[in-house]
């Protein structure tokens, strides 16, 4: 319909794209209120503001006498067009459904704003370095109707959008929001199976198609698509409006649900080799790694209590041999353990030896004798262990928030992408200092020193920067960091406290 030009805001100071519609231009009373209804229907359009819609800065017509043609300033946007990411073949299934959401939140502005698009296509959509989209031509399409009328928006010989992705009420000429939902469902078949769901020679072919033809399921064309893609794609590809999705933004979270789900596959034209994965698996083995370190911990945390209060006594107590180690039990199952079982038995042999032992007796041993520093440590210990676990229990929070921050463009996926391993690598040394600091290793402290520092610069980064995650995790990121925060001071306290009390 026109044609884009790259150009330089000289008032502002900044690169903008012009684009000159065309088609719209000439002479005579008809030509003229075309162009008036046009720039009308541009400033409708102009007061959409979102992430994935490209602004419109300014608008007006050209000088030029008879030749004269309306034209949109607007944001320039350095992206590749969905159609370049086709032609390349490597469309993954999470990709798909994160593109697909994010067109759905654009979508769901417009139509809260009674703005249909009518022309959604590869080519409208921008792919950004980032990884977000940008959706171009809001309302140019019916704008630049140049047979339009007030009361009715086709005439006949004019159709408004493109066929291989029209609805088939669109092609009646009367489109409707969902139209655009059956066009992104062509969209979306086209991403996951790498072609359109119907082939036809010229535009009527197409119509009739749409028209008339019941669509392929994607698990027919391409093989690798879940069961739950065929669901969405043909329910949005229903004739009737009412039957499919009732708006963009229901649509868009099944979308979401449906990257979430995903499971990686090798097979299909579309798909992607199975050694690169999707964050949304990479967020389940986290998600599952870190409910294995909770259960292990509450698991053993009753246990290695009760046993860190029974050592003093048994240990005050003893006053013959000790009786066979479990090392050297542990040596007749596992080979090449005998001589270390020998060692560990001696030296537990000498420890229980009453003379040579210098320990205090328990308070409840010896009723006179004042506390020692020995429970004032446990406690120490105790409390870091618990505040340690509280943390790993909220923290899970800072991938989704990760998550959601590439999908809006606030940080690129490679950005994310190290934001998941930091926080993976942070969370296990966090998990393996509580199960050691649990069995009495020193190491476990320095352990959740680490941990609990780096998974508190996370969550404060966390909190500051990705503001799209909702009003409940947002409560839960301020825990995370106080939680990861504590443990680490609480760890370095019992650390320095048992280095200035240890026995000489």
């Amino acid at each position: 319909m026109g044609q884009v030009w790259e150009a330089q805001d000289e008032s502002l100071g900044r690169r903008v794209a012009v684009k000159v519609i065309s088609l719209l231009a000439g002479g005579g009373s008809h030509g003229t209120e075309a162009r008036a209804r046009f720039l009308r229907e541009a400033r409708i359009t102009a007061r959409l503001q979102h992430p994935n819609i490209v602004t419109v800065h300014d608008l007006g017509e050209t000088d030029t006498g008879d030749s004269r043609a309306p034209f949109l300033v607007m944001e320039l946007v350095r992206g590749e067009g969905l159609d370049a990411k086709l032609r390349g073949g490597v469309v993954t299934l999470p990709d798909a459904a994160r593109w697909g959401a994010q067109i759905c939140d654009a979508l769901a502005e417009a139509h809260d704003s009674g703005i249909t698009h009518r022309d959604i296509k590869p080519s409208n959509i921008l792919v950004m370095p980032s990884g977000a989209l940008k959706v171009l031509d809001f309302g140019i399409a019916r704008a630049a109707d140049p047979y339009a009328t007030a009361d009715r928006l086709t005439q006949t010989g004019f159709i408004v959008g493109t066929p291989p992705y029209m609805a088939p009420e669109q092609a009646r000429g009367f489109p409707e929001a969902r139209s655009d939902l059956y066009a992104l469902g062509c969209l979306l078949f086209e991403l996951i199976t790498g072609q359109l769901p119907f082939q036809a020679p010229d535009t009527v072919g197409y119509l009739a198609a749409h028209l008339t033809q019941a669509p392929p399921t994607p698990s027919s064309v391409s093989t690798g698509i879940p069961a739950a893609w065929d669901r969405l794609v043909l329910t949005l590809l229903n004739k009737e409006p009412d039957k499919r999705y009732q708006n963009a933004a229901t649509l868009s979270q099944a979308l979401r649900q449906l990257d979430r789900a995903y499971v990686p596959t090798t097979a299909g034209r579309s798909r992607v080799p199975s050694q690169v994965e999707s964050r949304a698996a990479l967020l389940g083995r986290l998600a599952t790694a870190m409910r294995a370190a909770h259960d292990v911990g509450a698991a053993h945390l009753a246990d290695a209590l009760s046993r860190t209060q029974r050592v003093p006594r048994q240990l005050d107590r003893a006053s013959g041999p000790a009786s066979p180690a479990p090392e050297a039990a542990l040596s007749r199952t596992m080979p090449g353990t005998a001589s270390l079982a020998e060692d560990i038995t001696q030296r537990r042999t000498r420890a229980l030896k009453p003379e040579p032992l210098k320990h205090r007796p328990a308070p409840e041993d010896d009723p006179g004798a004042k506390p020692g520093p020995a429970p004032r440590r446990s406690a120490v210990r105790i409390a870091t262990a618990v505040t340690a676990l509280v943390c790993l229990l909220t923290v899970p929070v800072i991938p989704f928030a990760t998550a959601q921050a590439v999908d809006t463009g606030e940080i690129t996926s490679d950005e994310g992408t190290v934001q998941m391993a930091l926080f993976g690598v942070m969370a296990a040394v966090l998990a393996i200092g509580v199960l050691l600091m649990l069995a009495r290793n020193t190491a476990g402290r320095w352990l959740i020193v680490a941990g609990g520092i780096g998974l508190a610069l996370q969550a404060v980064n966390a909190t500051l920067f990705f503001n799209w995650i909702g009003l409940a995790l947002q409560q839960v990121l301020p825990l995370a960091a106080i939680a990861a925060a504590l443990s680490a001071v609480l760890a370095l306290l019992s650390s320095s406290g048992s280095e200035r009390q240890r026995p000489r």
